[in-house]
C-alpha cells in the first residue's frame, strides 16, 4: 500500500511527528468518529490506544507508562501498549489503532478486524 492510498482510507492526522519525537511524549486526540485516542512513544515506537480504560469508561491519559503497560490512574489495571490486552489487574482489553507518519505527520487509524 502506498502512503497516498494509506491517509485516502480512514487516517486521521494527529500531530506533527517531532511533537511526540521524545521518549514518553504522548497526546490525545479526539478522532472524526468521536472516540479519544492517547498516541504514545514508547521506546521510539509510536502506539496508539483508547484513552478511556474500559472499566468505568475513565481517562488513561495521565496513566504511567512502564515495561510496555499502560496502567490505568483511577483503578490500576495495566494494558500492554502494544495489543491493548489486559495484563495484570484488568480482564479488559483497549482498542487498539493503527499509527503511521507521512510526510512528518502522524496519522491514526482504526485498525481492520482481524476475522
Amino acid at each position: 500500500m502506498t502512503e497516498l492510498q494509506t491517509m485516502t482510507t480512514g487516517w486521521a492526522p494527529v500531530c506533527p511527528a517531532e511533537e511526540l519525537a521524545a521518549e514518553g511524549s504522548r497526546k490525545a486526540v479526539d478522532l472524526p468518529s468521536g472516540e479519544r485516542c492517547v498516541v504514545l512513544n514508547v521506546e521510539g515506537r509510536l502506539h496508539a490506544l483508547s484513552a478511556l480504560c474500559p472499566h468505568r469508561e475513565l481517562t488513561l491519559e495521565g496513566g504511567l507508562v512502564r515495561d510496555g503497560e499502560i496502567t490505568c490512574p483511577w483503578h490500576r489495571a495495566r494494558f500492554s501498549v502494544e495489543t491493548g490486552k489486559g495484563t495484570r489487574a484488568s480482564r479488559w482489553a483497549l482498542k487498539t489503532f493503527d499509527v503511521a507518519v507521512v510526510d512528518g505527520t502522524i496519522h491514526v487509524q482504526e485498525k481492520e478486524d482481524a476475522s
